[in-house]
């Protein structure tokens, strides 16, 4: 199968899914399909625990790392894949299944995947979302606390002892490594209008 493979990494709160969600509006269905990291998170009861007892989201292993290889084998042979959706951990929500196709460009967006060389083989270009560091923590605030229903202090505890040290690791020492680092500190369509620009121009789509 013809197609690209262009994964998207940042931290939490760099944005990430609002540069999707931008692309998928920009260059629609039937050009693009999205991989999301999130929907291969393992169960709560299977992630680590940190010194104080408290589940960690936020590293490579709390991922089913190999399915989503599985995943991207069978897309660039040209093959549909079905995945449930993550919920985060909502008993409210029924996750969906959805369906991924092999369209000419496949977005793979998510945290730790240029730090797995069986992931970032597989991506064509590596596109890098830079960000302010009081801004990141401030759309996690946002997200978790607000949205989410989440302890305010408990999204604190959560990203100073979670998020990022996971980040220094694990995500930060690929940045100079990406084919394109874009800086989304700003909440304006400045930073995925020129992933966009990126990739038609890489895609070679018209």
């Amino acid at each position: 199968m013809d197609n690209k493979l262009f994964g998207i990494s940042g931290s939490s709160g760099s944005g990430k899914s609002f540069i999707v969600k931008f692309l998928k509006s920009s260059l629609g269905p039937e050009i693009l399909s999205v991989i999301y990291h999130d929907n291969y998170y393992k169960k709560r009861e299977d992630q680590e625990k940190d010194r104080q007892g408290n589940y960690n989201f936020d590293l490579p292993s709390s991922f089913h790392q190999d399915e989503l290889v599985e995943d991207l084998i069978k897309i660039k042979s040209g093959k549909s894949i079905i995945r449930k959706e993550y919920t985060f951990n909502n008993p409210k929500i029924n996750p969906r299944s959805l369906r991924v196709e092999p369209k000419p460009i496949v977005i793979v967006e998510g945290l730790f995947l240029f730090n797995d060389p069986n992931i970032s083989k597989f991506l064509d270009k590596k596109i890098f979302i830079d960000c302010d560091l009081n801004v990141m923590i401030d759309r996690r605030i946002t997200r978790d606390h607000e949205k989410r229903g989440y302890d305010k202090s408990d999204v604190l505890y959560k990203y100073n002892n979670h998020v990022l040290p996971a980040f220094n690791k694990f995500i930060l020492p690929h940045k100079d490594k990406s084919d394109l680092i874009v800086n989304n500190s700003k909440n304006n369509n400045s930073a995925p209008e020129a992933i966009l620009e990126y990739i038609i121009k890489e895609s070679g789509i018209n």
